[in-house]
Protein backbone atom coordinates (compact mmCIF):
# COMPACT_ATOMS: atom_id res chain seq x y z
CA UNK A 1 0.00 0.00 0.00
CA UNK A 2 0.82 3.52 -0.51
CA UNK A 3 1.69 5.94 2.64
CA UNK A 4 -1.21 7.59 2.01
CA UNK A 5 -3.36 4.97 2.09
CA UNK A 6 -2.08 3.44 5.23
CA UNK A 7 -2.48 6.83 6.91
CA UNK A 8 -5.98 7.17 5.62
CA UNK A 9 -6.98 3.38 6.84
CA UNK A 10 -9.67 2.49 9.40
CA UNK A 11 -10.56 -0.20 11.26
CA UNK A 12 -14.07 -0.69 9.10
CA UNK A 13 -11.15 -1.76 6.65
CA UNK A 14 -9.59 -4.56 8.34
CA UNK A 15 -11.61 -7.79 8.33
CA UNK A 16 -9.82 -10.21 10.72
CA UNK A 17 -12.21 -13.38 9.64
CA UNK A 18 -11.43 -13.55 6.07
CA UNK A 19 -7.66 -11.66 6.85
CA UNK A 20 -8.25 -8.89 4.36
CA UNK A 21 -7.69 -5.34 4.34
CA UNK A 22 -9.86 -2.77 1.78
CA UNK A 23 -8.22 -0.13 0.70
CA UNK A 24 -9.88 2.97 1.17
CA UNK A 25 -9.34 6.23 -0.81
CA UNK A 26 -6.17 5.71 -3.31
CA UNK A 27 -4.32 7.70 -5.69
CA UNK A 28 -5.98 5.69 -8.58
CA UNK A 29 -9.60 4.38 -9.24
CA UNK A 30 -8.07 0.91 -9.54
CA UNK A 31 -6.44 1.40 -6.48
CA UNK A 32 -9.41 2.48 -4.32
CA UNK A 33 -11.25 -0.72 -2.95
CA UNK A 34 -8.72 -3.40 -3.66
CA UNK A 35 -8.86 -5.81 -1.42
CA UNK A 36 -5.26 -7.54 -0.50
CA UNK A 37 -5.38 -10.68 1.44
CA UNK A 38 -3.41 -10.53 4.69
CA UNK A 39 -0.32 -13.40 5.21
CA UNK A 40 0.22 -14.61 8.08
CA UNK A 41 3.15 -11.86 9.29
CA UNK A 42 0.44 -9.17 8.79
CA UNK A 43 -2.47 -10.54 10.33
CA UNK A 44 -0.02 -11.57 13.63
CA UNK A 45 1.26 -7.68 13.26
CA UNK A 46 -2.60 -6.70 12.96
CA UNK A 47 -3.83 -8.66 15.77
CA UNK A 48 -1.08 -7.14 18.14
CA UNK A 49 -1.47 -3.34 17.07
CA UNK A 50 -5.50 -3.92 17.31
CA UNK A 51 -4.98 -4.93 21.32
CA UNK A 52 -2.27 -2.27 21.72
CA UNK A 53 -5.23 -0.13 20.11
CA UNK A 54 -7.27 -1.26 22.56
CA UNK A 55 -5.70 -0.61 25.52
CA UNK A 56 -4.48 2.72 24.38
CA UNK A 57 -8.27 3.58 23.16
CA UNK A 58 -10.39 1.29 24.70
CA UNK A 59 -12.02 -0.45 22.03
CA UNK A 60 -11.48 -0.34 18.13
CA UNK A 61 -14.32 1.02 16.81
CA UNK A 62 -15.07 0.86 12.86
CA UNK A 63 -14.59 4.74 12.22
CA UNK A 64 -11.62 5.18 14.47
CA UNK A 65 -8.32 5.82 12.50
CA UNK A 66 -5.72 2.45 12.35
CA UNK A 67 -3.22 5.27 13.19
CA UNK A 68 -3.96 7.94 15.25
CA UNK A 69 -3.12 11.52 15.82
CA UNK A 70 -1.02 12.85 18.58
CA UNK A 71 1.92 14.93 18.41
CA UNK A 72 4.55 12.85 20.71
CA UNK A 73 1.77 9.83 21.01
CA UNK A 74 -1.20 8.66 19.79
CA UNK A 75 -3.79 10.47 21.45
CA UNK A 76 -7.20 10.88 18.85
CA UNK A 77 -8.11 7.90 16.91
CA UNK A 78 -10.90 10.37 15.24
CA UNK A 79 -7.94 11.62 13.45
CA UNK A 80 -5.40 10.20 11.23
CA UNK A 81 -1.49 10.47 11.65
CA UNK A 82 -0.44 12.78 9.48
CA UNK A 83 3.00 11.54 8.48
CA UNK A 84 4.74 8.73 9.20
CA UNK A 85 8.28 10.14 9.21
CA UNK A 86 9.44 9.81 12.77
CA UNK A 87 8.06 6.64 13.13
CA UNK A 88 9.95 5.14 9.68
CA UNK A 89 13.56 6.79 10.44
CA UNK A 90 13.25 5.47 14.53
CA UNK A 91 12.32 1.60 12.77
CA UNK A 92 15.05 2.06 10.09
CA UNK A 93 17.89 2.74 12.08
CA UNK A 94 16.84 0.29 14.81
CA UNK A 95 16.46 -2.54 11.85
CA UNK A 96 19.75 -1.26 10.14
CA UNK A 97 18.14 -0.62 6.79
CA UNK A 98 18.90 2.42 4.48
CA UNK A 99 15.66 2.97 1.94
CA UNK A 100 13.14 5.33 1.87
CA UNK A 101 9.57 3.51 3.06
CA UNK A 102 7.81 4.00 -0.87
CA UNK A 103 11.27 1.82 -1.41
CA UNK A 104 9.43 -1.56 0.31
CA UNK A 105 6.72 -1.00 -2.50
CA UNK A 106 9.36 -1.53 -4.78
CA UNK A 107 10.44 -4.69 -3.21
CA UNK A 108 7.38 -6.05 -2.79
CA UNK A 109 6.20 -6.02 -6.14
CA UNK A 110 9.52 -7.43 -7.62
CA UNK A 111 9.23 -10.15 -5.09
CA UNK A 112 5.87 -10.82 -6.52
CA UNK A 113 6.95 -10.74 -10.11
CA UNK A 114 9.85 -12.74 -9.14
CA UNK A 115 7.45 -15.69 -7.44
CA UNK A 116 5.56 -16.04 -10.31
CA UNK A 117 2.35 -14.11 -9.73
CA UNK A 118 0.43 -12.91 -12.43
CA UNK A 119 0.70 -9.58 -13.91
CA UNK A 120 -2.75 -9.03 -13.59
CA UNK A 121 -2.64 -10.35 -9.99
CA UNK A 122 0.00 -7.53 -9.35
CA UNK A 123 -1.35 -5.19 -10.57
CA UNK A 124 -4.79 -5.55 -8.46
CA UNK A 125 -2.48 -6.11 -5.21
CA UNK A 126 -0.60 -2.59 -6.33
CA UNK A 127 -3.66 -0.70 -7.68
CA UNK A 128 -1.89 -0.11 -10.61
CA UNK A 129 -3.65 0.94 -13.78
CA UNK A 130 -1.46 -0.34 -16.72
CA UNK A 131 1.43 -2.98 -17.29
CA UNK A 132 3.59 0.13 -17.91
CA UNK A 133 3.38 1.06 -14.29
CA UNK A 134 3.61 -2.23 -12.41
CA UNK A 135 6.68 -2.73 -14.69
CA UNK A 136 8.38 0.71 -13.54
CA UNK A 137 7.87 -0.86 -10.09
CA UNK A 138 9.25 -4.44 -10.81
CA UNK A 139 13.09 -5.12 -10.23
CA UNK A 140 13.67 -8.47 -11.06
CA UNK A 141 16.73 -9.19 -9.19
CA UNK A 142 19.74 -11.39 -11.47
CA UNK A 143 19.07 -14.50 -9.49
CA UNK A 144 15.01 -14.81 -11.10
CA UNK A 145 16.63 -13.77 -14.50
CA UNK A 146 19.53 -16.23 -14.29
CA UNK A 147 16.86 -19.34 -12.94
CA UNK A 148 14.79 -18.06 -16.29
CA UNK A 149 17.35 -18.52 -18.53
CA UNK A 150 18.52 -22.13 -16.82
CA UNK A 151 15.04 -23.03 -17.72
CA UNK A 152 16.26 -23.02 -21.08
CA UNK A 153 18.74 -25.14 -20.86
CA UNK A 154 18.15 -28.27 -23.66
CA UNK A 155 20.12 -30.38 -21.05
CA UNK A 156 18.69 -31.61 -17.53
CA UNK A 157 20.58 -30.23 -14.53
CA UNK A 158 22.23 -33.48 -13.12
CA UNK A 159 22.57 -33.44 -9.10
CA UNK A 160 25.88 -35.15 -8.00
CA UNK A 161 25.30 -37.98 -5.74
CA UNK A 162 28.32 -38.01 -3.84
CA UNK A 163 30.11 -34.39 -2.79
CA UNK A 164 31.88 -32.40 -5.19
CA UNK A 165 35.46 -32.04 -4.43
CA UNK A 166 37.30 -28.70 -4.89
CA UNK A 167 38.64 -28.34 -8.80
CA UNK A 168 42.46 -28.31 -9.11
CA UNK A 169 43.96 -25.67 -11.58
CA UNK A 170 44.23 -28.58 -14.28
CA UNK A 171 41.07 -30.15 -13.80
CA UNK A 172 39.45 -26.39 -13.56
CA UNK A 173 36.99 -25.56 -16.74
CA UNK A 174 38.96 -22.89 -18.77
CA UNK A 175 36.57 -19.26 -19.00
CA UNK A 176 36.79 -16.51 -21.38
CA UNK A 177 38.08 -13.53 -20.10
CA UNK A 178 36.76 -9.71 -20.77
CA UNK A 179 38.65 -7.14 -20.92
CA UNK A 180 36.71 -3.84 -19.87
CA UNK A 181 36.47 -1.17 -22.46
Amino acid sequence: MRCGELIGMRWAQVDFAQRVVTVGKAKTDAGTGRQIPMNQELFDVMTDHAQWFTERFGETLPEHYLFPAGECWPNDPTQPSKRFKTAWTNLRKKAKVRCRIHDLRHTAITKLAESGASDSTIMALAGHLSRAMMERYSHIRMNAKRQAVESLSLKPKVQPTTPSLPQSEETAPVLPTVKPS
